[in-house]
Formats: structure tokens, C-alpha cells, sequence
């Protein structure tokens, strides 16, 4: 019941998801693999397994068009002359080079290549692609190829050589190979195979198949292809007009064995002896005994053997599943009776519910010895084995494995299996089969482990005994098939199995159509309720802490109305995209402080000179302004605020005409999105309804601020009015899914007046100016932002242009307080490479120093003329150009001083 409720409600939260913030967020990528961080935007970005670049499990407010709307490279293209050689070596690494004449016309962007590995993300070095004018990039394994080019590629020769440094999976004190070699396409030539590897690295039991597939069975079948070990070679070579697919590369191997010393073979080896004792709290082993019986049920008796010191034994269950074990195969008269799936009825020790076809609890627990609890219990199974057409029948048989969530391991288990049926060794295939997947209704699919076992043979059946721990996220299976065999069911006692199914609990059958109303009416009366639920205590923990931060609020500024604050960030939102849409923000650049005001400014020159590109909005308008949070720290008071909006957006060439624009966007649907927008201010401030630049009157002393626009300092008071001292200011948008308002552990406490946000808004200031610097020939923005030491270590501007860059956190890593006040902040980011290729994840230091004493009336602002406020400009010029008083050469404030690239 809770696997289902589990599945359900992702299936609503996905079907939820906001879209990210159009105009700034579409090439925003995060991922769940990295820790959240205080007030961070992006807590990782490294790529997912199933992209050469990072998957968008969310969205950010970046400038860029989304990448999903252009072409994507393609995992499926025509090839020729296409040759793969691994070299495996004895400490479980290979090399792979592989080589194929790639057919003109597959993709527009490039292509991509999967892992051998089945199952398992693979890590790889050395990567050499030839030719080397084409990009690559590589995550979990897959390879992606980029053409230099923005059309169809022409005819030619691709070659690749890497090496993956484990190409194993460990299984236990086993380590197995398990690999897949597949063509490029099905239309494709098959592809040529060498395999070498060192002495000690195979096992004599090494195994070769062939995939193909059976059109009768409707199912994948694995051939053996023979091997020689003579030279530690192997060679494979489709025969012409052969219906050749996939290679598996299969070995298992044991760490505490050496096949070249002639000790026990490495392959799996069962022995008399019995089952390693268990003397783990968090691990139990099962003694089980299967009747395969003549009438097609199997019956189960099993003992599981826990320590009695485990917190979970009150609530151990096992997950029966709902497996599918028959897909055709059988005759039109065995399809009508035959249950497609598996029907479990007759427990014995065993406590039911309404959804027992998905988990049984355990009961009646007697002690056992070594401190230990002994449950047994039994139950039958029907639709565990099924024809398969000349081929004889295939029956499954579980190995009972207690679910994942009571964190237990299997140490090891003894499985015996009786047949009623004589059951021929040499007509008898076992293989043991592990697969990882919580939902699946079959047992098998192309990223299972199917092993090759050899059991011991008795007279009534055979035993297997297993001494390993197996990992816990897989579900073990053995599939047993035998020849020269077939099953007749008998409709009479599938009805009695259903009924049985029914009378230990109602509704359960797997043939009873009221099952599946009666399950649906309850799901769905369940979610109501529970979604219900939940939305009232959600809104209810909401007010109560509305009213909890107005409160604390107050107890510092009695004048705070969140009404009118609320109308504020409205109107500063509006604002904001109506500047980002006329591609200017200076007319904002007051209500923002200066990391904001760099990043949107930067990103829009980035997006015109490098990419050629605006973005374009339209119909905006804010939903609604929630208050989360609130954070005091040095002084400053920040108030965290959920914005939602909706709004139409899309990325256009820069010289495409205003009309095609507007008849664009007239067409475009609008989106929905959130984020959390974050506001600074000095917390000794009181609030002065009106009196602020919204109404064109500085905030400081009231005076009209008719020149609010063009410079950033009031006439009269010389109040600056981005700082934070007198008014509100935007210091920071970040994603609602990225959003952590939890501070740094490892930072050491900061001086007395040193606020963190201060500082990490002047390093991504400085970072995106960085950026700017790098993209931009001749730029001179960061030429009064260095310190004098390292001035000339920049070098030529324009080194490395970037491509929708996007800055996901900037944190404070380091403080130091000597002589020359110094600090590090490591900035996590992302950019593409090439214009239209998916961003990659980038993670940078950047250390700034502070020679001379900062302003203290600076807070979230820059540095900026000393006698009218007006920015400076980005060019090197000496005076202002605005009030023409001269320029300093080096700005008052903390100066770049390194970056240094963290990881890429």
C-alpha cells in the first residue's frame, strides 16, 4: 500500500512541477547529489546519468533559451566499418577504443554513446575522440560527440579510446562483470569485437552471448558463444546477413580467490557446508524450501533468522510483489486460464492485508539460538511458470527478501528445491537474476544480472547455498527452464487459488474485476484526503509563521506593514522584467543591489555580443508574495519571500524584427513559476510609507530624487541608494527548489560588523564581471576591480567567451583577518561550451582582498563617484561621465585577487 500511495504521489507532484522562471531561468540545471547550502540558488550541477549534460530537475532564472528546444544529440545513427576492442586488466579497469565511418546525415548536433556497464554509472579518463575538431563531454559512462558545425554532418571517421577506471560491480565479496556491446543503430552493420585481457583478470567460467530476438517468445535470448583461453584473446565477427543485436560480456569472480593458483574456480561454487553465521543486528539469513508441484503451484516454506537485537522485528515484512511471469508462449486455450501475473494464497505464519499481493507481515517469532529470532512461515504461488512453445517451460522461484525499508541485508540464504516431476540435470538451465527496480512488474529487463549457476543435483532436486551478502536494492529471482516439457493448466484450481487469495483478504484476487474499482475509488478517495489533509496543516503552519516573523519584525520597526511592502516588491518585480524586456537595467539598478544588478546586465551583453540573441517577455504579472523566512546577522535584516507569477517568454536572433516578436509572443502560452526573492536592509531602518524611490523621494531624507535613475546618490543627503542602509533592496533570486536558508557549519564566526551577505554579494559582483571580462574583447570592466599585484596577470580580455553562463551560489568559504583583511568564496556555475549545447557544471574560488577600509554607507552597493553617485563606466576612462570629475584608479572596496577552478 505505501509503494502505491509512493507512486501516486509523484505521479501528482510531477504533474504540479512550475515551470522555472521564463527570460532568466531556462538553462538552469541542479542536482540532488550535492548538499543544499545557505541561501544558495544552485546546489550542484553536476550532469545525470542520462544526458552528457546536467538534467533539469529544475529550473533557474538565467537568461537563456531552454536547451530542449533545440536539437539533441542522438543516441541512434547509421555507421560502417564499426570496430569495438577492451583491453580488461587484473585490477578491474579497461581500456576501449572503438571505431566506426559515421553516415552522413544522422544528427544536427551530435551523437551519443552509452556505457558498457549494465546497471551501473561508470567512471572514464583518457578520453581521446578523433577527429579533434569535435567537442566532447562525458558523464556516467556516456559519451557525447559534438560537431563543430551547426548542420547535418557529413560522411566520416569517428574514433574513440578511454578508459573505465571500474568496469565491476561488486556483489558481495564477488565481483561481476556484466557488460553490454550493442550496434549503433538497428539498420546499421554489426560491429567487429576483440577482447584481451590480463591472466588473473577472467575466470575460466568467462561467458560470451549473443542477444537476439525471438519473434515467437516475443523476448530477448542470450547465446553462448564459445571462448578460448589459450591466449587471453577473443575475437567476434557477425556473420553476413546474420540478425545480430547486443554482446554480454559476463564473469563472476571471488576477491579471496586466484584462478591462476589453481585454487577453487572463481565461478558461483555451492558446498555442503553450512551458511556463514550472522552476527550483524542489520542483516538475517533465510532457509527456504520450494515444492515445484506437478499441478503448476509452487509451494514455499521458509525460515528467516534475525538477531533479536534489531529495532524493526515487531514490523518485518516482504514484499510479494505483482509479477508478471507469461507473455506468450502459450496455447490460445492455456492464454484464457493461465494468470499473468503470479496469485499467492494458503499463508501459514504469515498476517495479510487488503493489498497482501504487495507485502505480508511476519509473525510468530520463536527464539532461536546466538540471540537470535527464528520466523517461518509458507504460502503457495500460481502463474510462476509458463510454456514456451518448443522450447519446454520456464518456471521462476523467488528467493524471499525482506523489504528495503526495514534496512536489513541478506547474509545469506540456502535455498532447496523439491520437484514432483523428475527435473533433469542436463536438460535443466539455471540462472540466478538480480534486478534492481522497485516498481517493475516483470523480473527482468536489459539491465538485470542474469548469472549462470551450477547448484548441487540430488535425486528429488538440487540446493544452492549461498554465502554472500547480497546488496538490498535487489529483487533475486532463479529462472529455471527446462526441456522436453509442457504445463496444461487446470481452470478449476486457478478459480480455488483466487478464492483462497479472497478469503484470507477480500478484494485481492488478481482476476476480479472489482479489485481494480475498488482500488482505484480507494486511492483516489485516499489522495483527496490525504492531499487534503495536508494542504490544510500546510496552510495553517503558514500563517501561524506569518505571524510569528511579523511579530519579530516589528519588535524593531512598529511601522512595518506588510500590505505595503508587498505592494513594493510587486512593483520593484514589475519593474525588473520590464527592464530585463528593453534589454537595459539601469533603470532598476537602484532597487538592486550590485551582485543582481551584474548578473542581469551581463547576462543580457553576453546574450547579445556572444550568442546574438535577446530575450523577450510578456504579459507579466505577480500571483501572489508569501513571507517564508527571515534572517538577522550583522545588523541586517533579510526577509525571504516566495514570489509566484506567470508571464510569456522566448529567445529570439537580435535582429529579428519588433512585429515578428510581438506575433511570437501573441502565441506563446504563459507559464507559471516560483522563486524566492530576497530583501536587505539596515535593521535600525524604519519604515516611512511612501518615502522611497518608487515615489521618485530618497528614502534617507525625503528629498526628491529627480536624477534616481542616472545616478546612485542622493544630492542632498548623499544617501546611496542600493545599499540597504535606508530602504529595501534586492540582494538575491534564487530557485524555490534550490532554497536553503541555513547557514554555513564550517565557517568560522566573522568579526564584529562583517555581514556574510555583504561579502558574497561583492564576490559574485566581482565573479560576473569576471565573466564579462572573459567573453568581451577589449573589455575593461574589471580594470578598477584588481588589485595592483595581479593586474597584469589577466591578460588578453576575450579568452574564453561564454555560453549562457548562469551563477548558481556564491558562499563564503574563508575569512581571514590579519593584516589586509582577505576572503574566498567558491562560486558553483554553469555555462555551455558552444552556443545551443546544454550547459556543464562548474564550481570556481575566487579570493578578493580589501587594502584600504571599505565605506561603511556602501552596504549592497557598488563603488561609484564620490561626488554625483553615477556608475562608473566600463571602459578606461578618467573621469565621470555624468559629473566629469576625475575617476580613481582602483576603486575602495575589495579587489579581485584569484580564481582558481574547483572541479569541472
Amino acid at each position: 500500500m505505501r509503494n502505491i500511495f509512493t507512486l501516486l504521489s509523484l505521479l501528482v507532484f510531477w504533474m504540479n512541477t512550475l515551470e522555472a522562471r521564463p527570460g532568466m531561468g531556462n538553462s538552469y540545471r541542479s542536482s540532488s547529489s550535492s548538499s543544499s547550502s545557505s541561501r544558495s540558488s544552485y546546489s550542484s550541477y553536476k550532469p545525470s546519468s542520462s544526458s552528457s549534460s546536467s538534467s533539469s530537475n529544475s529550473k533557474n532564472s538565467a537568461h537563456s533559451y531552454s536547451s530542449s528546444s533545440g536539437p539533441e544529440p542522438t543516441s541512434y545513427f547509421e555507421t560502417k566499418n564499426h570496430s569495438i576492442s577492451i583491453h580488461f586488466h587484473e585490477d578491474g579497469s579497461a581500456d576501449v577504443k572503438e571505431s566506426f565511418q559515421l553516415q552522413k546525415d544522422q544528427s544536427k548536433i551530435g551523437i551519443r554513446r552509452p556505457s558498457i556497464l549494465i546497471q551501473k554509472e561508470s567512471e572514464i579518463s583518457d578520453l581521446v575522440v578523433f577527429p579533434e575538431t569535435i567537442y566532447s563531454s562525458h558523464n556516467a559512462g556516456k559519451l557525447t560527440l559534438f560537431w563543430s558545425n551547426e548542420g547535418q554532418n557529413p560522411e566520416m571517421d569517428i574514433s574513440i579510446s578511454y578508459k573505465i577506471k571500474e568496469a565491476i560491480v561488486p556483489l558481495g565479496k564477488r565481483s561481476v562483470v556484466n557488460w553490454r556491446l550493442s550496434k549503433t543503430n538497428h539498420t546499421s552493420e554489426p560491429f567487429q569485437f576483440d577482447l584481451r585481457w590480463d591472466p588473473n583478470s577472467f575466470s575460466k567460467n568467462l561467458r560470451i552471448q549473443k542477444e537476439v530476438f525471438n519473434s515467437s517468445l516475443l523476448e530477448y535470448e542470450r547465446i553462448n558463444i564459445p571462448v578460448s583461453f589459450q591466449d587471453f584473446h577473443f575475437q567476434y565477427q557477425a556473420k553476413e546477413k546474420e540478425e545480430s543485436t547486443d554482446l554480454i560480456v559476463i564473469d563472476v569472480s571471488n576477491d579471496s580467490q586466484s584462478v591462476s593458483s589453481g585454487q577453487k574456480n572463481s565461478t558461483f561454487q555451492y558446498t555442503d557446508s553450512e551458511p556463514i553465521s550472522n552476527s550483524h543486528d542489520s542483516s538475517y539469513t533465510l532457509d527456504e524450501t520450494v515444492t515445484l508441484k506437478s499441478n503448476v503451484t509452487h509451494f514455499y516454506q521458509s525460515n528467516v533468522q534475525i538477531s533479536n537485537k534489531n529495532p524493526n522485528l515487531d514490523a518485518l515484512q516482504f514484499q510479494l510483489g505483482l509479477n508478471r511471469f507469461r507473455d506468450s508462449g502459450e496455447s490460445s486455450w492455456n492464454q484464457f486460464w493461465t494468470p499473468a501475473f503470479q496469485i499467492s494464497y494458503g499463508f501459514e505464519g504469515l498476517t495479510t492485508y487488503f493489498w497482501h499481493l504487495f507485502s505480508v507481515s511476519l509473525s510468530e517469532a520463536s527464539e532461536g539460538p546466538n540471540e537470535k529470532k527464528n520466523y517461518g512461515f509458507s504460502f503457495h504461488t500460481l502463474g510462476e511458470a509458463s510454456n514456451r512453445l518448443a522450447n519446454g517451460i520456464e518456471r521462476w522461484i523467488r528467493i524471499t527478501k525482506l523489504e528495503k525499508r526495514e534496512n536489513l541485508e541478506l547474509q545469506s540464504f540456502s535455498l532447496r528445491v523439491l520437484c514432483e516431476d523428475t527435473c533433469d540435470p542436463n536438460l535443466t538451465q539455471l540462472e540466478l537474476v538480480l534486478t534492481a527496480c522497485d516498481y517493475c512488474s516483470d523480473l527482468i529487463d536489459q539491465s538485470s544480472l542474469i548469472l549462470p549457476i551450477e547448484p548441487k543435483w540430488e535425486s528429488d532436486g538440487f540446493t544452492i547455498l549461498w554465502e554472500d551478502p547480497l546488496p538490498s536494492h535487489y529483487t533475486i529471482s532463479i529462472r529455471m527452464r527446462e526441456q522436453n516439457k509442457e504445463i496444461t493448466y487446470n481452470p478449476f484450481l486457478i478459480y480455488y487459488a483466487v478464492l483462497n487469495a479472497f478469503m484470507f483478504s477480500p478484494g485481492s484476487g488478481n482476476h476480479m474485476g472489482h479489485l481494480v474499482t475498488i482500488g482505484i475509488f480507494t486511492c483516489v478517495s485516499g489522495l483527496i484526503g490525504f492531499f487534503g489533509l495536508d494542504r490544510f496543516k500546510k496552510k495553517k503552519k503558514e500563517k501561524q509563521s506569518y505571524k510569528s516573523i511579523i511579530s519579530e519584525i516589528r519588535k524593531y520597526d512598529n511601522n512595518f506593514d506588510f500590505l505595503l511592502f508587498k505592494e513594493k516588491v510587486t512593483t520593484i518585480t514589475e519593474k525588473t522584467v520590464l527592464a530585463w524586456d528593453q534589454g537595459n537595467m539601469e533603470p532598476v539598478r537602484n532597487f538592486l543591489s550590485a551582485a543582481v544588478y551584474q548578473r542581469f546586465s551581463i547576462q543580457l551583453q553576453l546574450m547579445r555580443l556572444v550568442d546574438g540573441e535577446i530575450n523577450r517577455m510578456k504579459g507579466f504579472s505577480v500571483l501572489s508574495v508569501q513571507i517564508i523566512d527571515f534572517i538577522i546577522e550583522s545588523d541586517y535584516l533579510t526577509l525571504h519571500l516566495k514570489l509566484k507569477c506567470k508571464t510569456k517568454d522566448n529567445t529570439f536572433p537580435k535582429q529579428t524584427p519588433e512585429l515578428e516578436i510581438q506575433k511570437s509572443l501573441d502565441h506563446t502560452k504563459f507559464s507559471t513559476y516560483e522563486e524566492i526573492h530576497s530583501y536587505t536592509r539596515k535593521l535600525n531602518t524604519i519604515t516611512k510609507p511612501k518615502i522611497d524611490l518608487i515615489h521618485d523621494l530618497c528614502p534617507s531624507c525625503g528629498a526628491t530624487a529627480k536624477y534616481s535613475h542616472h545616478t546612485n546618490k542622493c544630492e542632498y543627503c548623499g544617501g546611496i541608494f542600493n545599499s540597504g542602509e535606508a530602504d529595501w533592496v534586492l540582494t538575491e533570486i534564487t530557485q524555490t527548489v534550490e532554497w536553503n536558508s541555513a547557514k554555513n557549519p564550517k565557517l568560522q564566526s566573522l568579526p564584529k560588523n562583517v555581514a556574510t551577505q555583504i561579502l558574497e554579494d561583492r564576490a559574485a559582483t566581482i565573479f560576473w564581471k569576471y565573466l564579462h571580462f572573459q567573453s568581451i574583447e577589449n573589455s575593461q570592466i574589471l580594470k578598477r576591480e584588481t588589485a595592483s599585484a595581479i593586474d597584469t596577470d589577466l591578460g588578453d580580455s576575450r579568452k574564453e567567451p561564454m555560453h549562457s553562463p548562469v551563477v548558481g551560489s556564491c558562499h563564503l568559504v574563508k575569512y581571514e583577518n590579519e593584516i589586509t583583511p582577505q576572503m574566498t568564496c567558491e562560486v558553483r556555475w554553469s555555462v555551455a561550451r558552444k552556443k545551443g549545447l546544454l550547459p556543464e557544471h562548474r564550481r570556481s574560488h575566487i579570493s578578493l582582498v580589501l587594502p584600504k577600509e571599505r565605506a561603511k554607507t556602501l552596504g549592497f552597493s557598488e563603488y561609484s563617484c564620490e561626488n554625483c553617485g553615477a556608475p562608473f563606466p566600463e571602459v578606461d576612462v578618467s573621469e565621470c561621465s555624468f559629473c566629469r570629475k576625475p575617476i580613481p584608479k582602483t576603486v575602495s572596496d575589495w579587489l579581485f585577487q584569484s580564481i582558481k577552478m574547483v572541479s569541472l
